[in-house]
């Protein structure tokens, strides 16, 4: 999807600009630490459960580097936005500053948090010594990076072959960064298998922040989290159950400028903060193109988030639709004591080009394009507890939702947290992202949450989750629109058995009902509820053998019951894989050998594989087989990375990959990732 910037800066000038520059990243190099490997991510990557969830982790980081966040300056939310960090170390912090005055160095943090994430947050965060006004701190310095990706898979799809693809068979990524005292700006370029236009997807944002009252401004693309994403919510990362007692609550920044190649789930105009203390104030106007489906009755009926333009039906969905948005957040802050916290309210109004039909549910001919939503949030906090929610509705339909939590530390280093939601059957938001059994629309459910993390020692660390799910209306339509509940079971525990060796299990019983038409013995076919059980067990073993060599094992299996009327149907699958990470001197070098076997796609196991810097996927094992990968990165000079990543699978239950117009002659698929980062 093309992202037509029109408020700052037209497509072919952003194009024109990038040929400008381009050129000059070759001749102006500077000084400047390069981005560090992926690995130092493994563990929130595995948090993420999900694709686009890691690429908005990443996103998020990224930002954070660019950005990092003042400790002895920053409210509660601002560091709640460090994913390593729990409620109780954000007390704990907030506390040392009341008590002790301001942090005079990082390693001030060891003894409140620990020593490892004292050494994950380190990076992301900044001590301000002198006023911004009058000199630039640290992480406010000049530079900035151009980063080039070019991917081919080894065997040509069957759209490339035949046609049904207009473009070639490679993908390309393109992005330039510049940083500035108080200013940042970005272009992206990307372009899919398949798709014929170079510039396919361009995104260009710029991004003021920290100048007097203006907190953050950005003019471009750019994302919104408010509150608990009832509302908005475009950067949750961390799937339900994901971390027990930290994936409630949307921990993005509220106002974040957008530099994925992804293409959708982003605004596109302006937005800015103003500080007036204690209130802050938050405006946002976006007049965006999105991809959507529109059915034969002439309504919009969903939208297309995967971004592809490779066939003559996608390139027709192409910006077919304008999505125009304007809203506004207010927030007053306060602190007496021990009791500090925010309140607030936000006002938005969204409109389509198209009559859209999720605000007809009811299917009474009622054509509207438009709607208003309301939505008030707090999130207070009185010593060791934390309260948070937010309870949003709609004009049309008209029907509310709502979700409210506790977090509170019960002992020292065992946290928990309450919550609980009732999402309207009728509510909906097209840029909701909220805490959620099924999507995130915050629409259809109610649910009961509990999670908790226990810190025994050093070395022994307990986790435990349980939700119990209900959706008033199972399929949402006139299939089976009749309640169903189930529950979700989740532990986990961490033992450094041995100084280089660290044990993680994690547990998993889930029951989940789904719409299906079944045909009982003797009779007609009807519209069911069909009972499916989950049951998983993962377990790693991470063994740092010196600084510079890792090992990582992983073992899981999984079982799928569905139970149909006709009786049980059950699903295995296993699998193994063991992991190297070597760094020697400029290069560093990462493989993996998986092995698996699984009977059917509802057994399929998922885990977060690596890629290029600020990059990575979400492997899905699927049939028998066995798969590899190797990453390897050179630090050629200090200005420049390049990198190299080669993966292949081989299956032993097919004869050829996937289907269609994506279909690959070959049961041994593969691909060719390279990238190069410069720095200046």
């Amino acid at each position: 999807m093309v992202m037509k910037f029109q408020i700052v800066l037209q497509k072919p000038h952003a194009m024109r600009l990038v040929a400008f520059i381009i050129p000059l990243l070759f001749q102006i190099i500077f000084s400047r630490t390069l981005y560090s490997a992926n690995s130092d991510f493994q563990e929130l990557f595995d948090k993420a459960e999900s694709e686009g969830n890691i690429e908005r982790l990443i996103d998020a980081i990224e930002e954070l580097k660019k950005n990092p966040i003042s400790l002895n300056d920053a409210k509660a939310e601002e560091l709640r936005q460090l994913p390593w960090l729990n409620a109780s170390d954000i007390n704990a912090i907030l506390l040392y500053r009341r008590e002790k005055g301001r942090f005079l160095s990082i390693e001030e943090l060891e003894p409140i948090i620990g020593r490892e994430k004292t050494a994950s947050v380190a990076p992301f965060v900044i001590i301000k010594k002198v006023s911004p006004s009058r000199k630039p701190s640290k992480g406010e310095r000049s530079g900035g990076t151009f980063y080039s990706r070019y991917f081919r898979e080894t065997t040509e799809r069957a759209g490339i072959l035949s046609g049904a693809y207009g473009g070639e068979g490679y993908k390309l990524y393109n992005r330039l960064q510049l940083s500035l005292p108080y200013v940042n700006a970005s272009i992206v370029q990307e372009k899919d298998i398949g798709e014929a236009d170079f510039f396919d997807h361009t995104s260009l944002g710029i991004n003021v922040h920290d100048a007097g009252i203006l907190k953050n401004a950005v003019f471009g693309n750019y994302t919104l989290n408010v509150a608990q994403g009832l509302l908005i919510g475009h950067g949750r990362y961390f799937s339900k159950g994901a971390d027990p007692a930290g994936s409630v609550r949307l921990p993005s920044k509220l106002l974040h400028p957008f530099t994925s190649s992804s293409e959708y789930g982003f605004f596109q105009g302006g937005a800015a903060t103003l500080k007036l203390d204690p209130l802050e104030v938050t405006q946002f106007y976006s007049v965006n193109h999105v991809d959507a489906i529109i059915n034969s009755s002439g309504l919009l009926s969903s939208f297309n988030e995967a971004g592809y333009h490779r066939t003559a039906l996608e390139v027709s969905r192409k910006d077919n639709v304008t999505e125009t948005v304007a809203g506004a957040n207010l927030r007053y802050h306060f602190q007496t004591g021990n009791f500090r916290g925010h309140t607030g309210g936000t006002l938005l109004y969204y409109s389509y080009s198209e009559p859209l039909a999720a605000l007809d549910p009811d299917n009474a001919g009622n054509l509207r394009s438009s709607a208003t939503l309301y939505s008030v949030e707090t999130d207070v906090a009185l010593g060791n507890i934390s309260l948070f929610g937010e309870a949003a509705l709609s004009e049309q339909p008209a029907d509310a939702s709502w979700m409210a939590g506790v977090e509170y530390e019960l002992l020292s280093g065992v946290n928990s947290v309450v919550a609980f939601r009732r999402y309207g059957e009728h509510y909906y938001s097209p840029f909701a992202g909220a805490f959620a059994e099924r999507g995130g629309g915050a629409s259809n459910e109610k649910g009961y949450y509990f999670g908790m993390n226990a810190e025994l020692s050093k070395r022994f660390t307990l986790g435990a989750s349980y939700d119990l799910f209900t959706f008033p209306s199972l399929s949402g339509d006139s299939d089976y629109p009749f309640p169903s509940t189930g529950h979700d079971v989740r532990g986990f525990v961490t033992w450094k058995a041995l100084r280089p060796v660290t044990l993680n299990l994690q547990l998993q019983q889930k029951y989940k009902e789904e719409a299906r038409l079944q045909t009982p013995a003797g009779g007609s076919a009807i519209w069911t509820a069909l009972p499916v059980e989950t049951r998983r067990v993962r377990l790693d073993c991470d063994i740092k053998l010196s600084p510079r060599l890792k090992l990582r094992s992983r073992g899981e299996v999984k079982r799928v019951v569905n139970r149909f009327l006709a009786g049980d149907e059950t699903f295995d699958g296993w699998l193994v894989y063991q992991q190297l990470h070597l760094e020697t001197g400029r290069l560093a070098i990462k493989g993996r050998l998986t092995l698996f076997n699984t009977e059917d796609y509802d057994a399929a196991i998922y885990a977060a594989e690596d890629d290029l810097p600020l990059t990575s996927s979400l492997g899905v094992y699927d049939g028998r087989g066995k798969s590899f990968y190797l990453i390897a990165l050179l630090q050629v000079m200090k200005q420049m990375k390049l990198g190299a990543r080669f993966e292949k699978s081989w299956y032993s239950d097919r004869t050829v990959y996937s289907s269609g117009n994506d279909l690959r002659a070959t049961s041994a698929p593969g691909s060719i990732h390279l990238g190069c980062m410069l720095t200046f």
